[in-house]
């Protein structure tokens, strides 16, 4: 019996681990409805004149916020949370534009700001505390003012 209960609390911590490290984030281009599968919904759709916003927690801790236009495509993603994002699942097909795109000198150790193709990611932190912002330039809607994202 202690073996089998062994065997159980290793399960579970390993389920968490994995879910800690990929748990599901927000992606550019995609449907502000499959906002669902990403985590868990924290602040429903909120409109803002033509714009929608969403607020998602996901399994890591991260704060999730996904900007859409009234169409309901993301088109910007801010974050902040006690561990960096998986990029590579938070931009979605805007990964590979973001590698290959050009950093900019930042103003501290822990801050980027990359401009790639079609791709501006801007992200800070240090140490439990990691924040940042990622949109589409060409999925901005016409009249957002970019500088309204907040982390």
């Amino acid at each position: 019996m202690m073996a089998f209960k062994q065997i159980l609390r290793w399960a579970a911590c390993g389920a968490f681990v994995l879910l800690a490290q990929t748990g599901a984030q927000a992606r550019l281009g995609r449907p502000l409805s499959s906002a669902g599968h990403d985590g868990t919904v924290a602040a429903p759709s909120q409109r803002l004149a033509a714009i929608q916003s969403q607020t998602v927690q996901t399994a890591s801790g991260a704060t999730v916020t996904e900007y859409a236009d009234a169409a309901g495509t993301v088109f910007a993603v801010a974050w902040r949370g006690p561990f960096k994002p998986d990029l590579q699942q938070l931009l979605g097909a805007y990964f590979q534009p973001y590698l290959r795109g050009r950093p900019r000198t930042g103003t501290g150790l822990t801050t980027s700001s990359v401009h790639g193709a079609d791709i501006v990611v801007h992200s800070s932190g240090r140490m439990r505390n990691f924040y940042g912002l990622a949109w589409v330039p060409s999925l901005v809607p016409a009249g957002f003012d970019v500088s309204r994202l907040q982390p």
